[in-house]
């Protein structure tokens, strides 16, 4: 596995310029160290692939995979398997592939996810590999609502960056070029390039040589969300209720001071440290999956 220094400084060094929706440094990795096209069609030869794990766009629809997904019983034990040869012909077609949950099938891409969950205050990175054949892709435009690292590998990619967004979860995909706004930047993307891109930026990507390969990290926000958040509050609320009979407006600014008590601030506090410490102990529960030891003995 690569060394992941020159990863890490790049990345802490693009998310400290908060005033920049996309940084783009050219040649930064060696992608053979990371992860290659042998290795996607590995991963999707594996019989025991699942639906969940891959999505297969053909002239922009996706293609129904749950009628390929088969099972047989042996010894009352029902082992359930993917028909390939739809998917396969898709592909011999022109199909795109996005092959998931990466860090969990790798475990040179669990290192790397696990280096950047370090990185931040509360995450559990997941990563995408995105193959695609000219003029087919996976999707059209959209913005993400976390931040993405991009590595391309094999090929190439470009990128059609627009003005910033405000980061949401509703209206993110599809996006059409009027939805999108201003256009900020197009860029192609080569191998060994890499790419951080803030949330909320629209963008569309396009293939226009026979193939493209690249990983995409996303560095999943797992900070309080706002349920969570009105939940502290709501139970600070309850400990110190507004007077009896009160004026909705008078309500409100006692509800509002509870949102700046101490009490508050240490559930919030709290709450973030156990999520980081479950966050960090599951993520070192994925990197044991592939790890089975105990046969070296006779091996």
């Amino acid at each position: 596995m690569a060394n992941l220094d020159k990863l890490t400084q790049f990345f802490l060094q693009a998310r400290s310029e908060a005033d920049k929706p996309f940084v783009r440094q050219k040649e930064a990795i060696t992608p053979s160290d990371y992860f290659s096209l042998k290795r996607v069609k590995e991963l999707l030869s594996n019989p025991l692939l699942t639906p969940e794990w891959v999505q297969v766009t053909l002239k922009g629809k996706p293609l129904p995979l749950e009628s390929d997904y088969l099972w047989k019983m042996v010894q009352v034990k029902k082992l359930c398997f993917l028909d390939k040869a739809r998917m396969d012909e898709a592909i011999s077609k022109g199909a795109s592939v996005v092959l998931e949950g990466l860090d969990i099938l790798d475990p040179g891409l669990h290192a790397v996810c696990a280096e950047i969950d370090a990185q931040l205050p509360c995450a559990i990175s997941n990563c995408e590999a995105f193959f695609s054949q000219r003029n087919n892709e996976a999707y059209g435009g959209h913005c993400d609502s976390d931040d993405v690292l991009v590595m391309q590998l094999e090929g190439q990619k470009r990128w059609r960056i627009h003005q910033p967004q405000p980061r949401r979860y509703v209206g993110n995909s599809p996006m059409n070029e009027q939805q999108m706004g201003p256009l900020l930047a197009e860029l192609v993307m080569n191998p060994g390039d890499i790419m951080f891109l803030r949330a909320g930026v629209p963008h569309r990507c396009i293939t226009e040589v026979p193939y493209s390969l690249h990983l995409s990290f996303d560095l999943c926000d797992r900070t309080p969300n706002i349920e969570e958040i009105t939940q502290a509050a709501n139970q600070v609320h309850a400990e110190r209720l507004a007077p009896m009979n009160a004026p909705a407006p008078e309500v409100v600014d006692h509800y509002i001071q509870h949102l700046k008590s101490e009490r508050f601030t240490k559930l919030l506090t709290d709450a973030t440290a156990n999520k980081k410490t479950q966050a960090t102990r599951f993520r070192q529960q994925m990197g044991k999956v592939g790890k089975i030891t105990a046969f070296d003995k006779f091996l």
